[in-house]
């Protein structure tokens, strides 16, 4: 992993954590306005349902992809290409990305795996503003990190031989691996 991609995860691990010490600060004031039983069923009724809706989107994205693997379509993930490697392999930055001077955020797209190598192809809004997919070819090496949290996240850190290094963020990492080194059999 970069060490943008660092950064990115720890930015997110502290805002996660942050999350949950200020659900338990307001489970504690509501305790004490209105007792323990409402102060704990509130908040964890409130994971139970994020846990719920969390699940039933990955259930449905697995679904979806293993029908489109049926119907003869390339493996793919959802996958999240920072804007910064984009204008590094000469991509088209969209909307506000292209206002921008700092180059911070990440484009939705999708990527897949073919013959040739790994495509990164844009959502349908971004093509429409003129991002092109991109195209790593097998000369690439590709090291895929499952990451800390819910929904299957991972991190794709794709290297150049002559050194260029860039993340790509996607979902279900171990589907990735997978299909990476039975590609290279």
């Amino acid at each position: 992993m970069t060490g943008y991609g660092r950064d990115r995860e720890r930015r997110r691990r502290t805002r996660t954590l942050l999350g949950v010490g200020y659900l338990a600060g307001l489970s504690a004031l509501l305790g004490l306005k209105v007792g323990w039983v409402p102060a704990v069923s509130v908040p964890l009724g409130l994971l139970v349902l994020g846990y719920v809706v969390l699940t039933a989107v990955v259930v449905r994205e697995r679904r979806s992809e293993r029908r489109r693997r049926d119907a003869g379509a390339e493996p793919s993930w959802p996958a999240q290409l920072p804007v910064a490697a984009a204008r590094l392999l000469g991509a088209k930055a969209p909307g506000r990305h292209a206002r921008r001077a700092d180059k911070v955020g990440e484009l939705l797209g999708r990527l897949s795996l073919s013959s040739e190598g790994l495509r990164w192809d844009p959502r349908a809004g971004d093509r429409g503003r003129g991002v092109g997919p991109l195209v790593f070819d097998r000369s690439w090496a590709a090291e895929v990190v499952p990451l800390w949290g819910p929904g299957h996240q991972g991190c794709l850190t794709l290297t150049h031989p002559e050194g260029t290094a860039i993340d790509i963020w996607i979902r279900h990492p171990a589907d990735l691996r997978q299909a990476l080194a039975a590609g290279s059999k």
